[in-house]
């Protein structure tokens, strides 16, 4: 359920794309796509009753996955740019140190495109996530849960990049990493009506996500 922050995976390898020799670029490349297992979302336990909407973490959110792509494109690419969004991405949370949660998208799906003006062309990027996720976590002290079930399964996310209008191979890497297996460990901070939310995996450097309440 995080900015599934994850994201930003397939951020660093499309960001090393905007490096690429100028003789990559010009070759033709075959249409290319990168196809990963999204986020866990969790999904409700029986046990886990609704909590009150002033509660934290237990709630209604919206992930902007495009605030979060375009912030870490931004960081390799001066001039990057939202093109298009398209759908919406809710994660809806039962429970607060203990309970589940699930991620999905609006009906279609979700679809953002992405311009990076790179050694004076343009890096197209779109990225799709259609279906949901689910999940349950278990208190993991202070501030922190430790998910005890994740199903991404049903969450798919594509991703596709193109550089002067030509396809361009993008790396087969999970954007999810360590997010699709029991034992990882979350850490979270609530903000008034947002929701900061960090995986914690090893050897991985991560963000916090925010979330923002919806009714």
């Amino acid at each position: 359920m995080a900015r599934p922050h994850v994201i930003p995976f397939t951020l660093v390898s499309l960001a090393s794309l905007a490096a690429c020799d100028r003789s990559e670029s010009t070759s033709a490349a075959p249409s290319a796509s990168a196809t990963a297992t999204a986020p866990a979302a969790p999904a409700p336990i029986g046990a886990a009753a609704v909590a009150p909407a002033g509660s934290c973490p237990a709630g209604k959110w919206e992930y902007d996955y495009a605030d979060l792509f375009l912030e870490t494109l931004a960081r390799n690419s001066s001039g990057a740019r939202v093109v298009s969004e398209r759908g919406k991405y809710i994660c809806t949370i039962s429970g607060n140190e203990r309970g589940s949660y699930v991620c999905e998208t609006s009906e279609g799906g979700v679809e953002n495109v992405f311009e990076a003006p790179t050694a004076g062309m343009a890096l197209k990027i779109t990225v799709k996530m259609n279906g949901r996720s689910s999940a349950e976590f278990e208190p993991a002290g202070p501030g922190r849960w430790k998910t005890t079930r994740a199903d991404m399964s049903g969450l798919r996310v594509e991703t596709k990049a193109t550089l002067a209008g030509r396809d361009m191979p993008v790396p087969a890497t999970n954007a999810f990493s360590g997010m699709d297996r029991p034992g990882t460990i979350f850490e979270y901070r609530c903000e008034g009506d947002v929701l900061k939310l960090k995986p914690i995996v090893d050897g991985m450097a991560t963000d916090f996500i925010t979330m923002k309440r919806v009714p």
